[in-house]
Order: structure tokens, then sequence, then C-alpha cells
């Protein structure tokens, strides 16, 4: 039961992922007609990434690009940022929903090692996503905390 979990899991992981490349390898194709070229940029018009590599790219929703450099770059690292404040949520949920487990445990050991557990991946998880997020950072100097 529980492979078969881990093996729905993993498609929800791999699709999106897939498809995101896809889409980002088209993106230099959608920046020729992109009204970010437009002197004004019209309300409600997101853009990625600047003129001069490749032209920006417009988003329909506001991933938090800096217009800057090359836009599927630009775009890359704020899906990053945006999937950062995702990890957040989901360590903090995980850790109420594991407190709540702790406390409607009623002395039962298996529900307190089952509620322990969940805390302790979640941090262990927690602290695998900090160090890969300094080791990225130290490869891309500059890349999310520069304003």
């Amino acid at each position: 039961m529980k492979h078969n979990l881990k093996h729905k899991l993993t498609l929800l992981l791999v699709i999106p992922i897939t498809v995101f490349i896809l889409f980002l390898g088209a993106a230099p194709l959608v920046a020729a007609t992109s009204p970010c070229l437009q002197a004004p940029i019209p309300s409600g018009t997101y853009c990625c990434g600047d003129s001069s590599n490749g032209g920006p790219v417009q988003t329909s929703i506001d991933l938090g690009c800096r217009a800057q450099g090359n836009p599927i770059m630009d775009m890359s690292f704020a899906i990053i940022r945006l999937l950062s404040d995702g990890v957040g949520i989901v360590v903090v949920a995980s850790v109420i929903v594991a407190g709540i487990q702790y406390s409607a445990a009623r002395n039962n050991p298996q529900n307190i090692a089952n509620a322990t557990n969940r805390i302790r991946s979640t941090l262990i998880a927690l602290l695998i996503f900090i160090f890969a997020y300094a080791i990225l950072n130290y490869i891309i100097p500059g890349l999310f905390f520069t304003s």
C-alpha cells in the first residue's frame, strides 16, 4: 500500500515538473509578441527578464520576477522563491498536524511514536531544504537575498 502511494506521489511531482520544463523551453518564442515590449506595461501584465537578453516574457500571474537578465533564469528563480514559501507553509502545517496527533494519542505508544516520527521527518526535511537553499545561494551568489 505504501509503495503504491509513493508511486502516486512521484507521478504528482514528475508530471508538473515536466510540463513546467516544456513551457519554459517555449518562453523565448513567446517573447517576440509579448506586451512587455510596450513602453507603458499594461496593468495586469507581469514580465520576466529584460530586453537585453532575448526580450521579456509575459506571465499571467505575478511570480515575483525581477525583470533582470535572461527571462528563463529570472522565471526559474522566481518559481524557486515561490516554492520556498510553499515549503514553509507545508512544514508549519505538518508540525501542526503532528501536534494534534500527539495530543490525541491518549498514551497509546504507537500513536505517540507516529507523531514524533512526523515531527522528526518534518524537521529533517526542513534542514535538507535549508542546506539545499544555502548551497544554491552559494553557487549563484546574490540570487535570493538581493532586492
